[in-house]
Order: C-alpha cells, then sequence, then structure tokens
C-alpha cells in the first residue's frame, strides 16, 4: 500500500483517503470576472442536469472558455493533482510526468438548490472550485456546505470509542478554496439559504502513466 502512514508506537493509517484544501493566492483578483462570466452563462443557456437539483450547471467546456482568469484555475487545479499525485506515487517534491485528461465545469446555486449524494466515475481526481457563496445565514449553518461520506459501508455497524469513523467531512463554500478529493469520494451540496448565488467550478480530472520526473514541481 502505497499510502502507508506512520503514526506512533506503531499506529499506522490503513485505508488513508488523500484530500486537499487550499486557498488560491489569486481569488481575490479573478473571482469578480469569473463571477460575472459565469452568471451571465446562465442568462442565456439552460445548463444540463447531472446532480443538480434546481442549480444551474454549465457543459463540461469551462476550462476552453476565453476568459483569461480561467488560465489562473487551469494552474490551481494542475498544482493540486500533481501534489495529490505526488502523494499517491509515494514521493513529494519532484515534477510528475504522464497523460492528464481535464474537464470542468460551473454551477449556480440560489436559495433551495442543492446537489444530490454522487460520485465521479472514471475520475482519478475530482474537485472544487469556490468563486462565491460563503454568507452568514442565521439558522442555516449547512447552507451550501459540501458533505464528503466516509466509503466504508461498514463503519456504522458498531459504536467505536471516540467515533472516528463513519459520518462526513464539511467543507464550507468559502471564495477561493480549492477542495480535491478522489472521484469515488461519495459526496454531496446541502440546500443554499444565502441571498445570493453559490458559485463553482467542478472538475474531473484523469491521469494515466503517471510517473515522477527529475524536475520539482511546479505551477
Amino acid at each position: 500500500m502505497a499510502l502507508d502512514i506512520q503514526l506512533k508506537n506503531g499506529v499506522i493509517l490503513g485505508f488513508p483517503t488523500p484530500l486537499l484544501r487550499q486557498h488560491v493566492a489569486d481569488a481575490e483578483k479573478i473571482n469578480p470576472a469569473l463571477k460575472a462570466e459565469i452568471l451571465e452563462r446562465a442568462k442565456s443557456s439552460p445548463g444540463v442536469v447531472r446532480h443538480n437539483v434546481g442549480a444551474w450547471r454549465s457543459a463540461d467546456d469551462l476550462l476552453s472558455w476565453p476568459l483569461p482568469e480561467i488560465d489562473t484555475v487551469k494552474k490551481a487545479i494542475n498544482r493540486s493533482v500533481a501534489q495529490l499525485t505526488q502523494l499517491t506515487i509515494g514521493q513529494s517534491g519532484k515534477g510528475v510526468r504522464g497523460e492528464m485528461n481535464a474537464v470542468a465545469w460551473a454551477t449556480v446555486c440560489r436559495p433551495g438548490d442543492y446537489l444530490k449524494p454522487h460520485v465521479h466515475p472514471v475520475s482519478t481526481w475530482s474537485g472544487m472550485y469556490i468563486v462565491g457563496g460563503e454568507e452568514e445565514t442565521d439558522g442555516h449553518p449547512d447552507s451550501g456546505v459540501a458533505e464528503y461520506l466516509d466509503p466504508r459501508s461498514a463503519t456504522n455497524q458498531l459504536h467505536t470509542p471516540g467515533n472516528p469513523f463513519g459520518g462526513t467531512l464539511r467543507v464550507k463554500p468559502t471564495p477561493g478554496l480549492i477542495f480535491v478529493h478522489p472521484g469515488w469520494l461519495p459526496h454531496f451540496v446541502n440546500p443554499y439559504r444565502g441571498a445570493g448565488e453559490r458559485i463553482a467550478i467542478g472538475f474531473n480530472i484523469f491521469v494515466r502513466g503517471a510517473a515522477l520526473s527529475d524536475t520539482q514541481a511546479g505551477g
């Protein structure tokens, strides 16, 4: 098992799930233009229906939109995927070579909209970049929060002291956040209750033939 993470006194993590949560450095600069472009497209296109309920979803062509800010998003995705792939290969600090196919789309959730539980088949990595959506909503702490499920179905069969298994990992829709996870990890987005919109860019990455190169990872 490549992810053989040692703790202390002989304790190891036998089935770790690598996740990445980072803030994109130029988020404050790029988000206004991304928001304007996504909302404009949402006005002119009916969108597509996948796991979204009420929410508008673009086609999977976002990475080809002629907008300079999309290049920043591409670079953030590439850096994040390279970092996780280095981890699963078993060594950090080097570049990753191999074939990487990526698709991305935009999702706009307005009050009451949500995403049903789902996975991303045939995707090595999947994730989201938050353009907008974190607002104080009294009485609705789950507004727009993405929740990632423990994929081990048997974890709820017996109580374990401290309740370390089962449950969900919660990710608030914080603008500028990029969050990446294995495509097979089940997740959903709670109904949005803010006054504006929860705007996110979702993406799927398929990595084939990945290996470490002799150069440092860059971005």
